[in-house]
C-alpha cells in the first residue's frame, strides 16, 4: 500500500501518478519502468514518488489494484443505471457490448490489467493476479446475492460453491480469448465485438444452465 503521504493529494493528483506509472509499465515493462520518467510525467518530483512509495514493487502492485478497482467501478456504475430485478445472465450479456466500448475510453488501463492476467509481467504475476482475483471475486459475490434475491440464482448452493464455479469458468474464457486475440496481433479492448459474441453467448448460457434456479 502507498504511503499516507500519496493519500493525502487530492484524487486529481493521485489519478495523474497512478496513470503515468501504468502508462511507464505499459512501454516498458517492470524492470525497465523507470521512476523518474514516471514522475516527470506525472508533474511531480522523483524525491516525492519515494514518499508515496516504498519502491517501484509498491508503485506496481498499487497500480495493479488501481486498475481494477477502477474497471470494476466503471463496470458498477453501468449495472446501476439498469434495473437491479434484471436476470443476471441476461444482464451480463447485454452489458458485455457495451461495456467493452465503454471500456475502449480507458484503452492503457484495460491493455495494462490484460497483460498482468496473461502473465506479461513475470516475476510480480501472482501478487498482481491477487489484487485482481480480490476486486473480481468481491464484485461478482455481490451479483451472486442480488442474484438469488431476484430468484435468478438458485438458493440451494452456498455463495461460496457458486463463486468459484463462475469465476473458474469466467477466468479460463477471459484468458482463452485474450490469447486468441494475441494470436491475432491485437488487444481484446480493439476486437470488434462480434468476433467473440457467440463464444461469450455459449459461456454465458453454459454457467446459467448450471447455476440457474429451474
Amino acid at each position: 500500500m502507498p504511503k499516507e503521504t500519496f493519500f493525502n493529494l487530492n484524487e486529481e493528483k493521485q489519478e495523474k501518478v497512478m496513470r503515468a506509472a501504468i502508462s511507464e509499465f505499459l512501454k516498458h515493462g517492470f524492470e525497465k519502468g523507470n521512476i523518474g520518467d514516471i514522475a516527470k510525467n506525472a508533474g511531480v518530483a522523483k524525491g516525492s514518488m519515494y514518499q508515496y512509495f516504498e519502491n517501484k514493487k509498491e508503485l506496481f502492485l498499487f497500480s495493479v489494484r488501481w486498475s481494477t478497482e477502477l474497471l470494476v467501478k466503471r463496470y458498477s456504475n453501468y449495472k446501476d443505471t439498469k434495473s437491479k430485478d434484471m436476470n443476471l445472465f441476461d444482464f451480463f450479456y447485454q452489458s458485455s457490448k457495451d461495456m467493452m466500448l465503454q471500456l475502449r475510453d480507458e484503452r492503457e488501463v484495460v491493455i495494462f490489467v490484460q497483460d498482468v492476467f496473461l502473465g506479461k509481467y513475470g516475476s510480480m504475476k501472482d501478487e498482481s493476479m491477487g489484487y485482481i482475483m480480490k476486486a473480481s471475486e468481491e464484485y461478482i459475490l455481490q451479483m451472486i446475492q442480488e442474484g438469488k434475491k431476484n430468484g435468478s440464482i438458485r438458493k440451494d448452493v452456498d455463495d461460496k460453491i457458486l463463486l468459484l464455479f463462475i469465476t473458474g469458468a469466467s477466468l479460463k474464457f477471459k484468458e482463452y480469448i485474450m490469447n486468441k486475440a494475441r494470436a491475432a496481433g491485437e488487444y481484446i479492448i480493439d476486437e470488434d465485438y462480434q468476433v467473440n459474441e457467440n463464444e461469450i453467448k455459449m459461456i454465458i448460457d453454459l454457467i446459467k444452465n448450471g447455476m440457474g434456479e429451474k
